[in-house]
């Protein structure tokens, strides 16, 4: 009988032995499973556990490979962030995502015997916009919003995103732009863009990530509706708290516990001291300062007014000197400005602050008209700000005669000033520069360091008249301008580069220093810096 149970046992295992081994044959020619045959990693034929990127409103297209038997015994799944997309061989889906990363599966299952195999994947949402250069371009009497992007490197390889945000929108006059601003919560916040326009009922918000539009002006008000004659000029936001300035001199202010979308604008003009407020231009933070400032002209004659953005992370649920608006001192100047007339201004970063006889904190330029006599003029001060008693401590003029005559800039002149100052550190970037077009020849760009008394020089004429200068993130590796020409050119161009000898020139226009230059389909009415991450702003 035991000799019967041995024998028995022994065939058992034998027939279990075989079996093991077919089923661990892996040639999937002979093996009965289906397979994906992709010997090159195409990722076109799928890998697995690949991580696959595309952009917001782009497809992704995948022809899996299947080898198998019997094709008519398999069926298919695509499953997506948890949800069931597809059920054919290949997959075409349209990335629509609002997160950054999702996952998916891919499954094949065989209907005769029921089995499946599984296969795991991700998809990432590719942000080639979050920093670069952004361009309006107008098509079909509408705008088109292309951008530049870059990779990395010495120099940057920059690629030309034609209609980025895949839509046309309307836009009226002679000056649609866009403005980027942060919630200043913490230094990785990626920054939003407002479209301004002439026309309020244009105007909205582009996601940061993405550039899909996000918010209309108008929802951004108390009852989606915009106030009664409203002509958008200037858009600054700081934190926890935004204010709105219109063509007519009306500020509206929005504030909020927190960082974006969470208030809404009031449709009451704001007031000061009881009198309603004629603002002319508001000059935005930078993400180191935490005050802003509004140009007012309420009492007949210009000054400065100065507002608390505390970012104060401790005190974020409660920023209750958000908004607070104070006066500077009598003695500083900046009231009862009269011969003056106020049209644009900048922070500049001081990067030297910490270095031996200098002045700590950014310095704010001002550019001015001069009534009696119609030229332009810079101006240049220090300030020091306490936030936590909302008071000017100080101020301090950097040019000694504290107007500085900016020769041959006229009304229509393109302006761009570097924001980064140095102060000649070696291990810092160059002192700041102003590069503006001359007002007897658009084509023409004259530079200066932005605190020389010495008259500006040529810094180049280009073949068509410039729309638009501006500078990406400057630091002492690089320095990146953008210039947007009347012809439909888009140039790249470095002033300062590891790669180039000498590493560094600001004054001399060098066409070793043309880094790209893309030939744009349309006319060019705006182009300017997208930062991106607030810390590079």
């Amino acid at each position: 009988m035991k000799r019967y149970k041995f024998l028995l046992l022994a065939v058992v295992a034998a027939l279990v032995t075989g079996c093991y081994g077919d089923d661990t044959n892996l040639d999937y020619k002979t093996l009965d499973l289906p397979a994906i045959d992709n010997p090159e990693n195409d990722p076109a034929l799928f890998i697995p556990n690949r991580a696959y990127k595309v952009k917001l409103h782009d497809r992704l297209q995948i022809t899996p490979n299947v080898v198998y038997k019997d094709m008519n015994d398999l069926s298919y799944k695509w499953i997506i962030d948890g949800q069931l997309y597809s059920t054919t061989k290949d997959l075409d889906w349209l990335c629509e995502i609002e997160t950054s990363r999702v996952s998916g599966v891919y499954e094949i299952h065989r209907n005769s015997a029921g089995n499946s195999q599984i296969y795991s994947f991700s998809i990432e949402l590719d942000e080639p916009y979050l920093a670069g250069f952004s361009l309006l371009v107008e098509e079909q009497g509408q705008l088109r919003y292309d951008f530049i992007s870059y990779t990395s490197g010495q120099p940057y390889n920059y690629t030309y995103n034609k209609n980025a945000a895949h839509d046309l929108f309307p836009f009226t006059g002679n000056n649609p732009r866009l403005k980027e601003y942060w919630s200043c919560e913490a230094s990785n916040i990626i920054g939003e863009e407002m479209f301004l326009d002439d026309d309020p009922a244009n105007c909205f918000s582009f996601d940061g990530h993405t550039l899909a539009p996000t918010l209309k002006l108008s929802q951004e008000f108390i009852n989606d509706e915009l106030p009664a004659g409203l002509r958008v000029k200037d858009f600054m936001h700081g934190g926890f708290v935004s204010y709105l300035l219109a063509d007519d001199g009306r500020v509206f202010q929005r504030r909020s516990t927190r960082i974006y979308y969470t208030g809404r604008f009031m449709d009451l003009p704001m007031q000061y001291k009881g009198k309603q407020i004629k603002g002319v231009k508001l000059i935005g933070p930078r993400y180191a300062e935490q005050y802003g400032l509004i140009y007012d002209e309420s009492e007949g004659s210009g000054r400065l007014l100065l507002v608390n953005f505390d970012y104060s992370t401790a005190e974020k649920y409660t920023p209750t000197r958000q908004g607070i608006i104070s006066e500077f001192p009598d003695n500083s100047n900046l009231s009862n400005i009269t011969d003056y007339e106020l049209i644009d201004g900048w922070y500049v970063r001081n990067s030297n602050s910490m270095a031996s006889g200098t002045d700590k904190g950014s310095s704010i330029v001002m550019l001015f008209r001069k009534k009696s006599d119609g030229q332009y003029y810079t101006r240049e001060v220090r300030v020091t700000y306490a936030t936590a008693t909302s008071a000017v401590t100080a101020v301090t003029e950097v040019y000694e005669e504290v107007y500085r005559q900016l020769p041959e800039f006229g009304p229509d002149s393109k302006i761009c000033v570097i924001r980064t100052d140095g102060q000649g550190a070696s291990f810092m970037p160059p002192e700041g520069y102003i590069y503006y077009t001359s007002a007897s020849d658009a084509r023409k760009v004259l530079g200066k360091p932005r605190t020389s008394k010495n008259a500006p020089a040529e810094f180049h004429t280009f073949d068509s008249e410039v729309v638009s200068i501006d500078h990406e993130t400057y630091t002492r590796r690089s320095c990146y301008l953008i210039f947007a020409l009347a012809d439909g050119t888009a140039m790249v161009y470095t002033t300062l580069g590891e790669h180039l000898s000498p590493t560094t020139n600001l004054a001399t226009f060098e066409e070793q220093r043309v880094v790209a230059t893309f030939q744009v389909d349309g006319k060019i009415r705006w182009a300017g810096c997208k930062y991106g991450n607030i810390a590079n702003y």
